[in-house]
């Protein structure tokens, strides 16, 4: 505790010894550590989970692409799923989903198709065509609605779409219930549905991760809660696969596979890139004809590096040796698991915290011997340089 005025940015890296340090002093946050119990993984989903998860089964649909230089009379295959989030016809997917592999750009046509009663969604007719609107390479995600298509035979707009509820995700805990919607690739034309349960989160990063089985095809599909909400939308399978090495040559006999970590991006990451469409204007009315792809608007934002000056409020003289926290807004304790980023002031006040952040809402956390507590709740957007006046204590 002595050494606590030293500069964290000094520290190239930052031990977990370090981090505990700094999120349990009493001088520093007095509320960090206290004991959190999570909740237990109970065997099974309950009739009331299972009633709800049937009902958002109807809200997520299959999506089928096709190109203009494909050969005459093919039709358009399967590539992946797409969850509705607006009764209009606004629908969510993975970014990786509506792109061509090769010229990464979205495929020529875009169709959707929601499953009938018995889970089957028809692939060559009662098709809706969709329009990409607005695309976030960065996360993998991309908004589409739902077009008037004569091509396709789909049935005249207005639209009324069943719809999935968007969730809490940024209230999602471990051992949390979810269950994977989708229709992977190897389950055929109808519907898939599996359990998992919350392995973990990536706050900063931007993931939900889950043992739940995430399949080709399912990217794009719906993690929804015991509630029947959307919490998540299936991205990507990290998986362990390690070489064996039976006769000691040296080169791999085998590969053995251990398990695999499925990754969702959380949906508040969808409430974002809709405000995106209400504050672009992007609003057309349903059922109107398809417009030309380059309209489609791209969010990418850089991750933030935040630095600033800690001053003392009534003379203005720098204030050395404080503690500075981000974590996610709305915060009201830190902890070692939403300690997003940190760092302390130098002898002239001066900080710069040891991480970037993506663009964002998040509560600022400062600490200082002889000073009053200070938090803030503030949005990052571009490189932000601070000014932050600390009270003195009484």
């Amino acid at each position: 505790m002595r050494k606590i005025g030293n500069n964290l940015n000094a520290l190239g890296g930052v031990s977990l010894a370090l981090l505990a340090l700094f999120v349990t002093s009493s001088l520093i946050f007095p509320r960090a550590l206290e004991a959190q119990g999570g909740p237990q993984k109970t065997p099974g989903l309950s009739d009331e989970a299972r009633s709800h998860a049937r009902k958002a089964v109807t809200a997520v649909g299959l999506v089928l692409v096709r190109r203009l230089t494909d050969s005459s009379g093919e039709r358009p295959r399967p590539r992946g799923s797409a969850v509705v989030i607006r009764k209009d016809g606004l629908v969510a997917t993975n970014y990786h989903v509506i792109i061509e592999d090769r010229a990464i750009r979205p495929y020529d046509e875009i169709y959707f198709s929601l499953p009938s009663g018995s889970g089957e969604a028809p692939q060559h007719s009662g098709l809706y065509r969709l329009e990409p609107l607005l695309i976030d390479k960065r996360y993998d995600l991309a908004l589409l609605r739902v077009v008037k298509d004569p091509a396709s035979k789909s049935p005249d707009g207005p639209f009324d779409f069943p719809v999935l509820e968007i969730g809490d995700s940024r209230g999602v805990k471990l051992l949390d219930d979810l269950i994977i919607i989708g229709f992977p690739e190897k389950g055929g034309p109808s519907v898939t549905v599996n359990t998992g349960i919350v392995e973990g989160t990536d706050v900063l990063e931007n993931w939900i991760k889950t043992d739940a089985r995430l399949i080709h095809g399912n990217s794009g599909g719906a993690a929804v809660d015991s509630e029947g909400k959307l919490i998540g939308i299936p991205t990507k399978v990290v998986a362990d696969r390690q070489p064996v090495d039976k006769n000691g040559d040296g080169f791999p006999d085998e590969f053995r596979f251990y398990g695999a970590v499925g990754f969702l991006r959380p949906a508040h990451l969808l409430l974002a890139m809709l405000e995106q469409l209400e504050t672009r204007g992007m609003e057309a009315p349903s059922g109107s004809s398809p417009r030309p792809v380059q309209g489609v608007v791209s969010v990418q934002k850089q991750p933030v590096l935040i630095r600033g000056i800690i001053k003392s409020e009534t003379d203005g003289k720098p204030v050395a040796g404080a503690r500075v926290g981000l974590t996610p807004a709305g915060s009201t304790e830190v902890s070692v698991e939403n300690l997003l980023s940190w760092g302390g002031s130098n002898g002239e006040g001066a900080f710069s915290l040891n991480r970037p952040v993506p663009a964002g809402n998040y509560t600022l956390v400062v600490r200082a011997i002889k000073y009053e507590a200070y938090t803030r709740e503030l949005y990052i957007d571009g490189n932000a340089q601070l000014v932050i006046q600390l009270r003195p204590s009484p």
